[in-house]
């Protein structure tokens, strides 16, 4: 069975926003781009590819659609402790 798709294009780095941070939120995958839910129930679309790290703070959910997601665009996920004093692993 043929993919429907085109392979995703990487947005070079020096396009993208460096570094966004996460906390008490569940990160998802939206119609094909990051969604991140708040404690609230606010939805955020970021948009696929266009940031070089995510950072997830203590509280953050994370689908296995959105760690397959970010594998395949190119962004990296770091999982830190509260105020960012440790760093528990990445990917």
């Amino acid at each position: 069975m043929a993919d429907l798709l085109p392979p995703l294009k990487p947005i070079p780095i020096k396009e993208r926003l460096s570094i966004l941070y996460i906390e008490h939120g569940h990160l998802d995958v939206l119609d094909g781009a990051f969604a991140v839910v708040d404690k609230n129930g606010v939805r955020t679309h970021i948009p696929v590819g266009g940031v070089a790290c995510l950072i997830l703070e203590p509280g953050t959910r994370v689908s296995h659609a959105a760690c397959a997601l970010a594998a395949r665009v190119g962004t990296l996920l770091v999982w830190i402790g509260e105020a960012g004093v440790r760093l528990y692993s990445a990917g």
